[in-house]
């Protein structure tokens, strides 16, 4: 059995037409399975280059923004109604804030608003028995873990979820359990 590909045509019509033998079946899956595997190996590869992976990004920039020396601060030793008002303007309604004023054990040092991965998250200085801790607030966005925690050098990261929001907390982990008494 020979094919003869109906396009094809001699040099003057009413030539004999030109007849080639089929492509063996197993080439072409060959051929079609390898097209697959190397478009599919490269898109995963490309993502996994082009595009960071994010899980505890805000545990890294709480650590990173702990261990800054100089910031510039919104907000100075703020009163704990500026402190609220300010807070609702930097994240949203119902952020966690941890307990501050005369008779509580955290006081507010400073107060900064940021963008991390372009949305806003709230960044607060508490002094706690003598420590400093740094408090970062940022409203959760899909499904955010539960509860992470990090060692790193002499500092503890903390982060867990209430209610909408993620909150994350950055102290000394010498300390971690008293302070993060208080916060929690």
């Amino acid at each position: 059995m020979k094919l003869v590909e109906a396009e094809s045509t001699g040099s003057v019509e009413g030539d004999a037409a030109l007849v080639t033998p089929p492509r063996p079946p197993h080439r072409r899956v060959s051929v079609s399975l390898l097209f697959t595997l190397t478009v599919l190996i490269g898109t995963v590869v490309t993502i996994y280059a082009v595009f960071p992976a994010r899980h505890n990004l805000l545990l890294t920039q709480a650590i990173a923004r702990h261990r800054e020396a100089s910031s510039t601060w919104d907000l100075s030793a703020p009163a704990p109604d500026a402190l609220r008002v300010w807070l609702l303007g930097a994240v949203g309604k119902d952020a966690p804030l941890p307990g501050h004023g005369p008779g509580t054990p955290a006081r507010v040092i400073a107060a900064r608003r940021l963008e991390i991965l372009n949305r806003a998250a709230a960044l607060l200085r508490l002094q706690i028995a003598g420590d400093e801790v740094t408090y970062l607030v940022q409203r959760a966005r899909g499904i955010a873990p539960e509860d992470a925690d990090r060692v790193d050098g002499p500092l503890r990261a903390i982060a867990w979820q209430r209610g909408r929001f993620t909150v994350v907390a950055v102290g000394p982990d010498a300390t971690a359990a008293s302070w993060l008494a208080v916060l929690r």
